[in-house]
């Protein structure tokens, strides 16, 4: 079974707190790391605390950047980002890991990632045009991440 190899850390805002989003959101996650060290992070959310929105996401993007301080090279999860389809990603992310060997996914709160985090992203790819619930995005983002590790290896699930 040929292995992405490298390392991805997930950096996420909030936590998954629906126990069916959180299953399936641990369950990708272990099928993962069959592939590759896959790491998730997540900040704590500032977006609804009081005060506005964007200062709150100004908090989330400085917390996400702590934590993928040394990760690798950054890509941001991001609704005006490049789309790929799963063949496509699988190509991406097996060149980006051979190339940089560790890759950190930021991924944002309820109003996205702020400019400031974004400009420290050397890529900015898109899940998807359509608006998704914070939760599912996440969810889907891990499935896709396996379905491209089971690319990569030449195993049936993508089929």
């Amino acid at each position: 079974m040929k292995r992405l190899g490298g390392q991805i850390l997930i950096a996420a805002v909030g936590r998954i707190r629906t126990p069916y989003w959180k299953a399936a959101q641990e369950e990708y996650l272990g099928r993962l790391n069959r592939y590759t060290a896959a790491r998730l992070v997540e900040v704590k959310d500032a977006v609804g605390r009081g005060g506005p929105d964007d200062v709150a996401a100004g908090k989330e993007g400085r917390l996400l950047l702590e934590a993928s301080r040394g990760a690798g090279r950054r890509i941001a999860l991001d609704g005006g980002g490049r789309q790929l389809d799963s063949p496509g990603l699988a190509r991406f992310l097996e060149k980006q890991l051979a190339v940089y060997g560790k890759l950190a996914l930021l991924v944002g709160g309820p109003v996205g990632l702020p400019a400031a985090a974004l400009e420290t992203c050397e890529e900015r790819l898109s899940l998807s045009s359509l608006t998704l619930p914070h939760e599912l995005a996440r969810v889907l983002l891990l499935e896709q991440l396996y379905r491209a590790a089971t690319i990569v290896s030449g195993e049936k699930y993508h089929k």
